[in-house]
């Protein structure tokens, strides 16, 4: 069958690159970096941490901010620090305070809300957006006034009303609405793993959400490294994740779930296109690339002018859909700026920042490749990454896609579906940390382009002063914080590299001190124990970017387990199946320690709630056995354990002490640790 025909007969509608109306890329008023830094800060400051209204959230938040200045070009900082710190509410001495916008609290309104509308509107102001015309425009006037508070927002529209003699503003609806930009963006960054909940950051605004790993090394991050990430995100970016909400296609004759196929590199495959034809335009990309999917990309960019000059051709068969949605250009363009983002060099303010600037826009909004030899080297090594991506994670990219086939097939038939949350969790939990191999690849990547120099001419100990300059943060989240480690790591991917054959950089736990700390707790009674392991625990409470594993507590548990659990003969009972375990050679009692929310895969916490003493078969089983029949095993914990705690009132204890994340009980929930009113009933 001729390709064109077959690329036609295989489009079935709403499938293409997500198609958010939102976009970062506010060129005018700031560069989209700054932008997305900033964003992410605040965001993360009223609304997750909640650090806002205290002096030392507002020190933490200027450093961070200052720290990321620091970092860039001297040509380009006067205008950063005008951008983060503006006159109207720069956060070094001239701001209103988070306190200032409360105000005075109606006591019979209800607190709540009242609150949320408090952040959203006080986030409106740290960040100077919204607002563009009328009575929302006078809205954002007021946001600056000494005597502004949430609560006066009704009169400040009847007065605009009383201005401008208009009559019958809703303005519940105007109050609810004001703050949609804020709405619409931070779903970018809760698509690409920057923050996480249930419900990817459309549900509700008090929704249980939290910073991710990733998203707590970009909060952190200064420019360079900012830059980094946004990339590690894109790369590993799917066309559409199984978190994506399709538009309205109920009753679609059209569709066909067997012909929903996804993109597994959409950020390469536009990469791949620019560097076939030196520029891409928006109707390729909307017609053609942006509804390629992993079986036809590389027909698409073999065949690209055959392709292109079959255009019209495909937009008759798009029109037959007959769903707007397929229309709005202006969608489709927003898409791909989040891609653009990072690489473009004609942005007003992020010019010259980062050194991966290789392309630009049009007038006509095409995308033209300034820098053919920069960019073909930064290709060549994305190319690459690519591939190892593929090679580790093709897997779950297949289980994706035929899960958004089932969920795409209940959206045009109206029948619900049962969903996989192992599935969604998996994504998730993919999409919200940092791949080692990928980060030490850019930061290669950054070197090379920062030097102007190929692969062959790098050497090691320059690379390893520039990286300790410039990417503290990034490493010390990898655990490099010896030299020795950094050069070995950096040698090791910059050698797979140069040999074209990048391969995952494995972890090994070093359990070396673990016989050292329990000789040292043996002396301690039960009562120390009990104290030591709380303390412990409480110290181990820290952001992702400073997580090791902390041995002590392991053998703390251990001492306490030996002195209060063991019977006459020095054997424990495993906290899963209930059965004795066995002696060592040395006379102690064997037990291995599991966290109930894992420590490397879901980031769970290394404190005494998340973890339990049970013998090998259990533990090989909680890792191996079938999904279906790990309800078992965790009923099993929750008779078996010697804390006489049910899994569910452990982590409500942990909710409550703000140590599990939300990421962290939904995978207790995927896992079926819990059910759907447990799950409910903690957060409540």
């Amino acid at each position: 069958m001729d390709i064109i025909k077959s690329f036609i007969e295989n489009i079935t509608p709403s499938n293409y690159f997500i198609t958010k109306s939102m976009e970062i890329s506010k060129v005018k008023s700031s560069g989209t970096l700054w932008y997305t830094k900033k964003f992410l800060v605040l965001y993360d400051a009223i609304f997750i941490s909640k650090k806002i209204d205290k002096i030392d959230g507002i020190k933490e938040i200027r450093n961070n901010f200052e720290n990321y200045i620091n970092t860039l070009p001297e040509s380009i900082k006067k205008e950063a620090e005008a951008f983060f710190f503006p006159k109207n509410a720069d956060l070094r001495g001239n701001f209103r305070t988070y306190n200032d916008f409360v105000g005075v609290i109606d006591i019979n309104i209800d607190k709540n809300q009242y609150y949320s509308d408090v952040n959203k509107y006080y986030f409106i102001y740290l960040m100077n957006i919204g607002g563009q015309s009328g009575v929302k425009e006078y809205i954002k006037e007021n946001l600056n006034n000494p005597n502004f508070v949430v609560s006066k927002l009704s009169e400040i529209i009847n007065d605009f009303q009383k201005k401008n003699s208009i009559t019958n503003l809703n303005i519940t609806g105007i109050i609810n609405d004001f703050h949609a930009s804020l709405r619409n963006e931070r779903q970018i960054l809760f698509y690409y793993g920057y923050f996480h909940s249930r419900n990817n950051g459309v549900g509700e605004d008090e929704e249980f959400s939290s910073l991710t790993p990733i998203g707590e090394l970009a909060v952190k991050a200064n420019s360079k490294e900012f830059a980094l990430i946004w990339e590690h995100q894109k790369i590993k970016m799917i066309s559409q994740p199984v978190t994506v909400q399709f538009p309205s296609i109920k009753g679609c004759n059209l569709c066909v779930a067997e012909k929903f196929k996804i993109n597994y590199s959409p950020y390469l495959s536009i990469l791949r296109c620019i560097d076939k034809k030196g520029k891409l335009t928006p109707r390729f990309y909307d017609r053609i690339l942006s509804r390629s999917n992993n079986e036809n990309i590389d027909d698409i960019i073999e065949n690209y002018d055959k392709f292109e000059n079959s255009i019209s051709e495909i937009e008759k068969y798009l029109k037959s859909f007959g769903l707007r949605s397929e229309e709005r250009s202006e969608d489709f363009e927003k898409e791909i700026k989040k891609y653009m983002l990072g690489i473009r060099d004609d942005l007003v303010k992020d010019n010259n920042e980062n050194y991966f600037g290789v392309i630009s826009s049009s007038k006509n909004n095409s995308w033209i490749l300034n820098k053919q030899n920069k960019f073909e080297r930064i290709l060549k090594i994305y190319k690459q990454i690519e591939k190892y991506k593929l090679n580790k994670y093709k897997e779950l990219f297949k289980n994706c896609e035929k899960e958004l086939q089932k969920k795409y097939q209940s959206v045009y038939t109206g029948i619900d579906y049962e969903k996989n949350h192992r599935i969604k969790m998996a994504w998730d939990l993919y999409n919200i940390k940092g791949e080692k191999t990928i980060l030490l690849s850019l930061i290669l990547c950054d070197y090379i382009m920062y030097k102007n120099i190929d692969m062959n001419s790098i050497e090691i100990d320059e690379l390893f002063v520039y990286c300790n300059r410039f990417f503290k943060n990034l490493l010390k989240s990898l655990n490099l914080t010896k030299k020795q480690d950094m050069i070995k790591e950096i040698k090791f991917v910059f050698e797979m590299i140069d040999n074209g054959n990048l391969q995952e950089i494995t972890y090994v736990e070093d359990y070396s001190l673990e016989a050292v700390y329990t000789n040292k707790y043996s002396s301690l009674n039960t009562e120390d124990l009990r104290r030591k392991i709380n303390e412990v625990s409480k110290q181990n409470v820290k952001p992702s970017l400073e997580r090791k594993r902390d041995m002590r507590i392991i053998s703390l548990m251990k001492n306490l387990y030996l002195t209060e659990k063991s019977d006459e003969n020095h054997l424990i009972s495993c906290e899963c199946c209930g059965e004795k375990t066995f002696l060592k050679n040395n006379g102690e009692p064997y037990i291995e320690y599991h966290h109930l929310i894992p420590f490397q895969i879901a980031d769970g916490p290394d404190h005494f709630e998340n973890i339990f003493g049970i013998c090998p078969m259990c533990h090989r089983k909680i890792h191996y056995i079938k999904d279906d029949l790990k309800v078992e095993l965790y009923s099993g914990f929750d008779k078996n354990n010697h804390m006489n705690k049910k899994i569910v009132t452990r982590l409500k204890d942990l909710y409550k002490i703000n140590i599990l994340k939300s990421y962290q009980l939904e995978y207790a929930l995927s896992e079926q640790m819990i059910t759907e009113d447990e799950y409910n009933s903690i957060i409540a």
